[in-house]
């Protein structure tokens, strides 16, 4: 079990080191792996006997995950996960006693949820509060956070990015004439995606508030999005913004449902899905495919409700 251990510890490095997955799948795998690395040291493992204890040591925790009520989608990650880590440990020959024979499993996959384009005009059109501001400190604050956060509601939307990818912008990362973002996405690759004349717009408006704003603070910063104290917004905060906006507009809403809106409306309205596939930042244009899942539902029920022989 030390070795299976010392191979856990330089496994999680190269999760970190090599650059090829996201911070999610990352700390996803580990949390994963740990677990299982906890429940092999109360057992015989690893064993003489591994080709038959090994597959009935992984038969078992697999049925212990299914009795806790973990998903198929969860279990799914989890031998992702051991998976990777025995190609990891194989170039490292290690002994055939640390494998297991991982199985496949399937799992229905949860289609995309989206909004309409009326919803989404809902969200990034609403007034401003009426609530006027007693100091000139409390104006700036009112105007910087209403700035921002329609900034943040455009980008997402206007561009598709990852909620961590929109977090990370900074402001060197905005090319005005191009009309262009660059952003760092999963396994830190960098791609551009481009911006929209209201997302502009609005951007325009921020980063005036954003100036004067840090000139109250005295203080600098190159992130684009910050928070009260001038200090960068964190993922979380960018989640509760966008759920406050969407509250206000009597929908629920993620900074996801609106990456997913935004691929969404581009096919409805004829975009090519190989240029999704780049703007979204997909490794693989299956992935992308996704949304045609949704546009080809769509169609065939405005077909059964409007074609006469349908």
């Amino acid at each position: 079990m030390k070795k299976y251990a010392r191979y856990l510890a330089e496994f999680y490095e190269h999760l970190e080191k090599s650059g090829r997955y996201s911070s999610n799948t990352v700390s996803g795998y580990k949390r994963d792996m740990s677990r299982f690395a906890e429940y092999l040291d109360t057992q015989q493992f690893p064993t003489d006997a591994y080709e038959r204890i090994n597959k009935i040591l992984l038969r078992t925790y697999l049925g212990r995950l299914n009795d806790k009520k973990i998903g198929n989608r969860s279990i799914a990650r989890f031998l992702s996960a051991l998976a990777t880590f025995q190609r990891y440990i194989l170039t490292n020959k290690a002994a055939s006693d640390l494998l297991f024979e991982v199985p496949k499993i399937k799992y229905s996959r949860k289609l995309a949820e989206f909004l309409s384009p009326e919803q989404v005009k809902e969200i990034l059109e609403q007034k401003p509060p009426t609530k006027t501001a007693r100091t000139e400190k409390e104006m700036l604050g009112k105007w910087f956070k209403l700035y921002r956060d329609m900034t943040i509601l455009e980008f997402l939307y206007s561009s598709g990015m990852r909620r961590a990818e929109l977090a990370g912008i900074s402001i060197t990362d905005v090319d005005l004439d191009r009309q262009m973002i660059t952003v760092l996405g999963k396994g830190s690759k960098e791609r551009n995606v481009p911006l929209g004349d209201l997302a502009i717009k609005v951007y325009n408006k921020y980063i005036h508030m954003r100036k004067r704003k840090l000139e109250s603070l005295g203080g600098e910063s190159q992130q684009l999005f910050l928070n009260y104290r001038g200090e960068s917004l964190t993922v979380r905060s960018v989640n509760r913004i966008v759920k406050e906006y969407g509250l206000k507009a009597g929908v629920k809403v993620t900074p996801h449902m609106l990456r997913h809106s935004f691929a969404t409306h581009l096919l409805d309205n004829g975009a090519d899905i190989r240029a999704i596939q780049e703007m979204l930042g997909h490794e693989a244009l299956s992935t992308t495919q996704e949304y045609t899942h949704i546009t080809a539902g769509r169609l065939k029920e405005a077909y059964k409700k409007a074609h006469p022989r349908a």
